[in-house]
């Protein structure tokens, strides 16, 4: 007959139960939010990223961006949190095909966004909840007085 109670197969996963809370440095937390652009409107198609230095190792978490804006971020899978520190974060919208570009079509959100160094998003994960709310702009249309034609009588020099 075997005694559950005084069985060490009973005991070990109590024990590694109970210690989890203690040993564990990379607890996730819950971060969620919405893209939006200056006018109100949801970004409706994109990834947020975000990333920190930890040491000499760099977490990331990410969320793709559903069609009301809303995100999650995860690390280990999606959903799952991120760990808490301090993030930069980048907006990067679907990408534009060859041919959308060809018909002027431009990327949902203006670049800075997608660099960390000048997207100027910032964001604390901290214990518990957390919520990110991320205002992005349109890309700029390009200027037409940018662009330069040749006068009149230049010509491209012929390649070599």
């Amino acid at each position: 007959m075997i005694r559950w109670k005084n069985n060490i197969c009973y005991r070990l996963p109590l024990l590694a139960v109970l210690a989890l809370p203690l040993g564990c440095d990379n607890a996730r937390y819950p971060v969620h939010g919405r893209v939006v652009y200056e006018d109100g409107s949801p970004l409706t198609e994109g990834i947020v990223v975000g990333e920190m230095d930890k040491g000499k190792t760099r977490v990331m978490a990410r969320g793709d961006v559903k069609s009301d804006g809303a995100f999650s971020w995860g690390t280990k899978k999606p959903g799952d949190g991120a760990e808490a520190g301090k993030y930069r974060v980048v907006v990067i919208p679907r990408a534009v095909s060859e041919y959308e570009a060809s018909q002027g079509k431009l990327p949902a959100v203006d670049p800075k966004f997608s660099n960390p160094q000048t997207s100027g998003i910032e964001f604390e994960v901290k214990p518990g909840e957390n919520e990110l709310k991320i205002t992005v702009a349109r890309p700029s249309l390009p200027d037409p007085q940018d662009a330069v034609e040749p006068k009149t009588g230049e010509r491209e020099a012929d390649a070599p």
